[in-house]
């Protein structure tokens, strides 16, 4: 039995939790990335044959119908069969008691909710799944960073969370992943077809992993550092600028002062970023599909964006490479963490 643990968390100050039961669940198998791949494809094929064919003709599709039935069998069967979310929470409880962290995916899952919609026979209550409170607290804690933006972030949806310390300074942290099969088999760019990881084709998991590190020193500022994009480039590109023409291209910087005195705000965000911090964060660029951060006076949140495809067009490979990717932005913490001291 998990004994339940007190931790710092970013969102709540402190929390209290316990990581998952796994003692039930059952391991499944693992899905070659081909069938995964065909059988939403075949049965929303069959679903629309069935349909045209419906349209077309006086007599009942009766070929089209049996056929989609029996892909949409063969897909919610082999869904039972891989028990992707038991086999899920297995590897990541499994990582968090090697590393002696804490795991849930309790707060973070889907609650059931009811909402009024009107129709000619009049108002009706549908039940629909949406997310929880604690999800929606996150995103409203670094929505530079969780919300959907052009030509920086996609939007995020988590699934679990991880609370620990760093076995270099003993400080908290916290992560919340998530991640979603993509499709990107006929994506005019190609990058989309590749991962940073040796993986080519067209089908893969696209992740989403959100974190927190205490500094353990105040900056005395909010600053905001994200992606360019061509809505800030050109006559609107008004952001902070370092003296790295490389970091100014590739990130927007923004901020804010606890003080107040809004006339120090250059002076202290560019004071963080130091050569050292802008080569630490370029570098995890180069790593990750899209990253982001934002220094909020002595917490660093940070943002990592990728996508496994081909060969890695697996979920098993995500928690594989969380411990390692957890490691890669304590880097940009430590950074910033010279600097403060």
């Amino acid at each position: 039995m998990n004994a339940v643990s007190g931790h710092w968390d970013p969102v709540q100050g402190t929390i209290s939790v316990e990581t998952d039961d796994i003692s039930q669940i059952k391991t499944g198998i693992t899905l070659p990335a081909p069938v995964r791949r065909f059988l939403p494809i075949a049965a929303l094929a069959a679903m629309l044959w069935t349909f045209v064919q419906g349209f077309l003709t006086d007599g009942f599709p009766f070929i089209p119908v049996a056929v989609t039935t029996v892909l949409f069998g063969a897909f919610i069967f082999a869904a039972e069969l891989e028990n992707e979310d038991g086999r899920k929470t297995l590897r990541r409880v499994r990582l968090a008691r090697q590393k002696g962290w804490t795991y849930t995916g309790k707060l973070m899952e889907r609650v059931m909710a009811y909402k009024t919609a009107w129709s000619s026979d009049g108002a009706e209550r549908r039940a629909q799944r949406v997310k929880s409170e604690r999800a929606r607290a996150v995103e409203t804690l670094v929505p530079e960073l969780t919300k959907l933006q052009v030509g920086a972030f996609m939007g995020a949806e988590f699934d679990g969370e991880f609370w620990g310390k760093s076995t270099k300074d003993d400080l908290p942290f916290w992560m919340a992943i998530g991640a979603m099969q993509m499709e990107a088999g006929l994506a005019a760019d190609k990058s989309l077809r590749e991962d940073a990881h040796g993986g080519k084709g067209g089908f893969g998991v696209f992740f989403s992993l959100l974190g927190a590190y205490r500094i353990g020193r105040k900056t005395g500022v909010r600053a905001v550092i994200r992606p360019e994009n061509l809505v800030n480039r050109g006559p609107l590109d008004r952001d902070i600028k370092t003296e790295s023409v490389q970091f100014n291209a590739a990130f927007n910087i923004t901020g804010t002062a606890k003080s107040g005195d809004e006339n120090a705000v250059e002076h202290d965000i560019l004071r963080i970023l130091t050569p050292a911090t802008q080569a630490t964060m370029l570098d995890l660029l180069q790593r990750y599909h899209n990253v982001g951060f934002v220094v909020d006076d002595d917490v660093l949140f940070f943002m990592a964006q990728d996508r496994l495809v081909g060969k890695n067009a697996n979920p098993d490979r995500i928690d594989t490479l969380l411990a390692g990717i957890a490691a890669d932005f304590e880097e940009a913490k430590f950074a910033i963490k010279r600097y403060v001291e």
